[in-house]
């Protein structure tokens, strides 16, 4: 593994709450992989025919593994992007009181979701013990994500002495549009979804009726014969 792939890795990690470095990560993918292809020593001579289904779920468990941290990050920023229209709002308001930066932080903090409050509890300890425009720019490679980026660039700016106010309220509006279209975009995937529930329910009525004629024809049939 050469060095910016060591890393990437070892910072994707860090941000997924891994505990592993890089190298114990691979290597336990790649041993959870190899203990399912082993069982293919004692199935191969009784059914050579699962040796394509063993081989298959080795290598879906090997990616699986490796795509692990990758899909702990992304649940843990759509959780924070989710969060930041909120968030946004309370920092313009904030501003008009105070330009502390750590202080709103630290007062959005009590009321955050599990994954934002863990992320500002970290910042807010860079800030207070080393660059807080460091701080911030920590934030924002840690979670990789373009909203939250534009968020870090507000605070940065009014960190360097911006008014900050109406850039926020001008996000704030830009989130919100955002949030009304990801709710219009799951709206439009419900019918889809009630269709085929639908059909589900129709096929087993369908079952239940053809069931019932079934059996109400033998019983005809044999009081005939």
């Amino acid at each position: 593994m050469d060095d910016y792939k060591k890393r990437k890795m070892t910072a994707t990690l860090k941000s997924a709450g891994i505990k592993l470095t890089p190298e114990t990560y691979v290597a336990k993918a790649w041993v959870k992989s190899g203990l399912i292809a082993a069982l293919l020593i004692p199935v191969l001579p009784i059914l050579p025919i699962l040796a394509p289904v063993i081989i298959l779920l080795a290598i879906a468990v090997l990616f699986k593994e490796f795509r692990l941290a990758d899909e702990i990050l992304r649940q843990k920023r759509e959780e924070i992007e989710y969060e930041l229209p909120r968030f946004v709002s309370t920092v313009s308001q904030s501003l008009k009181a105070t330009r502390d930066v750590p202080a709103i932080l630290q007062s959005y903090q009590k009321s955050a979701g599990e994954s934002f409050r863990q992320e500002l509890e970290i910042t807010i300890a860079d800030m207070k013990s080393g660059n807080e425009e460091t701080a911030l720019t920590r934030l924002e490679s840690r979670i990789g994500s373009t909203m939250l980026s534009d968020v870090v660039r507000g605070l940065i700016s009014v960190k360097r002495g911006d008014n900050g106010v109406m850039y926020f309220e001008m996000l704030n509006h830009a989130f919100k549009q955002m949030e009304l279209q990801k709710l219009k975009l799951i709206a439009m995937k419900q019918p889809g979804k009630v269709k085929k529930y639908s059909f589900i329910m129709l096929g087993c009525f369908l079952l239940m009726y053809l069931g019932i004629l079934g059996y109400e024809i033998i019983n005809a049939l044999g009081k005939m014969f």
